[in-house]
């Protein structure tokens, strides 16, 4: 761009290049705050059972084929960031084929520009060296960092770590290192530590906040997660988003285990409302496990409604149908308008003498919260819906 001459007659090119070693952090800021603000993904799941923060961490480990990259690919194109770094570490070269055919067509509702102007994918497939495997992960969050010194708010997805600690497993083997668990190096959590601690949100010397945040997919073997890479990573994530095989095979999507997720990160919804949910999840889950042994005729009517609360909230809140134009992302607003209306109906008091009536009850009030789900919250077909469901919520409670 131009040539600097200084005192001493010494020459300097000033040029739009800047170096800067991939595995060392970038540091050039004044402040490291704590992450506090939600980062909305539009995946309800997350945003209100399982918060990521802006600048914080998270992982989705899940078995082959639960949806871990479908999911990631829902997160970048939903998330309100400013930019999005997708690190394609040792996955199928047909995955960063899907990107680049989808995302030059697809728009951005922030700014209303096409997805892919505010996205960089860092392309390592698995037919490619094991030391640009290792390097890719690298790459990818100082490239974040590098967008987080203009002031900007990056979102790093890895996919996947597992990969990233073969490709160091495999290098650490070449080196005649001596081996840890499984043998993956012994430096393996140190180095998984390192990664995640990039993460955060920083007060520039501008003035102005900006953040990383990273989120990494793994793979284990079996969708066992006591193997080494998990949990070292469970030990500096915020944020565990765990994929379930028995949820994927049941087309429930996304496959986010309500009962072994959790998050350390506020969230958008109330914390009492929360846990009142929670709770039917888990008594849900307990009383479906004992109809299993013991049939519905053995089930007692109070436990047979609390499970039919509970599918009640996995259909209508915890999956989303991706394919929907409205559906696929839920913004902050809506959220809390649906949420707080599905939280009036685990809180009602139903009683019903028949559990086939009890059944057909909770099919219908179901139905109607799907449609609502499809339905733009600007339209006025949103708020006829709502009128409905509320009516159909007073019929239930009058039986009782």
């Amino acid at each position: 761009m131009a040539e600097c001459v200084n005192e001493d007659g010494e020459t300097k090119s000033i040029t739009m290049l800047q170096e800067w070693p991939v595995k060392v952090p970038i540091p050039d800021y004044a402040e490291k705050l704590l992450p506090y603000e939600p980062l909305i993904t539009g995946t309800r799941s997350i945003d209100t059972f399982f918060p990521v923060a802006r600048g914080g961490t998270f992982c989705t480990p899940g078995p082959f084929g639960a949806g871990k990259t479908v999911l990631q690919h829902t997160i970048s194109q939903h998330a309100d960031v400013d930019i999005v770094v997708i690190a394609a570490c040792g996955e199928r070269a047909g995955e960063v084929v899907e990107i680049l055919r989808e995302f030059p067509h697809l728009e951005d509702p922030r700014t209303g520009r096409m997805l892919m102007d505010r996205s960089i994918i860092i392309c390592n497939t698995s037919s490619m060296p094991v030391a640009a495997r290792e390097a890719s992960i690298y790459t990818a969050v100082t490239v974040a960092e590098y967008y987080r010194q203009m002031g900007l708010h990056t979102l790093l997805l890895a996919d996947s770590t597992s990969r990233w600690a073969q490709a160091l497993r495999e290098m650490s083997g070449r080196l005649g290192e001596i081996p840890g668990e499984e043998a993956f190096p012994a430096y393996l959590e140190s180095r998984v530590a390192a990664f995640y601690e990039r993460a955060g949100l920083v007060r520039l010397r501008t003035g102005e906040t900006a953040s990383v945040t990273i989120g990494g997919a793994v793979s284990p073997a079996g969708g066992n997660f006591e193997e080494p890479v998990t949990q070292s990573t469970l030990k500096v994530v915020g944020c565990f988003l765990g994929l379930s095989r028995k949820r994927s095979d049941a087309r429930r999507f996304p496959a986010i285990d309500p009962l072994d997720s959790w998050s350390k990160y506020p969230g958008i919804a109330d914390r009492k409302d929360l846990e009142s949910a929670q709770s039917v999840l888990v008594r849900g889950d307990e009383v479906n496990k004992m109809m299993r042994v013991v049939g519905e005729d053995g089930t007692v009517m109070e436990d047979f409604i609390t499970y039919l609360k509970s599918e009640f909230l996995d259909y209508v809140y915890l999956q989303q149908n991706t394919f929907d134009d409205v559906d696929c992302a839920t913004g902050k607003e809506r959220q809390i308008s649906v949420f707080n209306q599905v939280v009036e109906v685990l809180r009602g008091d139903f009683e019903y003498s028949d559990k086939s009536l009890a059944h057909r009850y909770f099919m219908q009030l179901r139905q109607l919260f799907i449609d609502w789900n499809y339905l733009r919250m600007d339209k006025p077909e949103f708020a006829g819906q709502q009128d409905a469901i509320r009516a159909k919520i007073r019929e239930g409670l009058r039986h009782a």
